[in-house]
């Protein structure tokens, strides 16, 4: 999906980029800033705030952030934390999302994941931010950042889906509906689904950083079991042991494809369903 340029968020992002481009600040330089997120998306719902990525040279002490607040007329929801890179503010009565890194940080952090195939979940949220970021300004740094992620590394999405699949458990899933525990089991289905969800999101080409958005992402994949989206929402609401049933049908759907996209990695289909399936047996 594009952003939608007539949500009022956007506007009010523009609104922020005039305030705030000209801005001098004591130190670091505002070298670069674009609206990511649900609204960059344009999936954005009456409950969406607007996220802003500011880029700087250096990273902003909370004075600067404080000067860039006050710019723009806004109010702290929360005060800022010198420990953290995001700052949370009303606007307008719509809640601003500001997060705060060096262009440096993310220069190293992409040049890590084309040259070391990294394949940490930071790493991945921020390439899929950058990849729909709606530039404000400093179109050139965010462009040069979309050019490399037009391209998803081979390599990456083997250790993805690697990493995935040596964490592949059912986490003795049944035991819970024997127990009578829906918190646990509603746990482990949401733990074995994500897994699932990074597999082919990494198959897809798809960088995926989170699982908010996870429902339109499913189904917009070209590569995936049948009906995967409907499937995933259906085990909330079906009876528990079918839905384990076809949790467990899912798991090796996505072992086959796995195995007909990536002959490469090294792992047998049976062999790691069979170590998905080891469960507790009641004597």
């Amino acid at each position: 999906m594009n952003i939608d340029l007539k949500n009022p968020r956007v506007y009010l992002a523009h609104e922020i980029r005039e305030l705030v481009r000209d801005i001098e600040f004591d130190g670091p330089e505002l070298l670069a800033m674009a609206v990511g997120g649900s609204v960059s998306r344009g999936q954005a719902d009456a409950f969406s705030d607007l996220e802003l990525l500011c880029f700087w040279d250096i990273f902003p002490d909370v004075d600067t952030r404080q000067k860039l607040v006050d710019s723009i007329g806004a109010d702290l929801i929360f005060p800022i934390d010198d420990d953290q890179n995001e700052d949370n503010l009303i606007l307008k009565d719509i809640q601003v999302d500001i997060l705060h890194n060096t262009v440096d940080y993310y220069d190293n952090m992409i040049e890590d994941a084309w040259e070391f195939h990294l394949a940490d979940y930071q790493t991945l949220g921020f390439l899929d931010t950058i990849t729909y970021a709606y530039p404000l300004f400093g179109d050139d740094i965010l462009n040069a950042w979309k050019e490399k992620t037009e391209v998803y590394p081979r390599e990456l999405a083997i250790n993805v889906i690697f990493d995935n699949l040596v964490k592949l458990h059912n986490g003795n899933i049944e035991l819970y509906i024997q127990r009578d525990n829906p918190t646990e089991y509603y746990a482990q289905m949401v733990s074995i689904q994500r897994k699932l969800f990074n597999i082919l999101s990494a198959i897809n080409k798809s960088y995926a950083g989170g699982y908010k958005w996870m429902y339109p992402e499913l189904e917009a994949m070209k590569i995936a079991p049948v009906n995967v989206s409907i499937r995933f929402k259906e085990m909330f609401t079906i009876n528990k042991f079918e839905a384990v049933e076809d949790l467990y049908a899912l798991v090796f759907e996505t072992l086959i494809l796995v195995k007909q996209q990536f002959p490469e990695v090294d792992f047998s289909v049976e062999e790691t369903f069979d170590k998905f399936m080891i469960k507790r047996l009641p004597l």
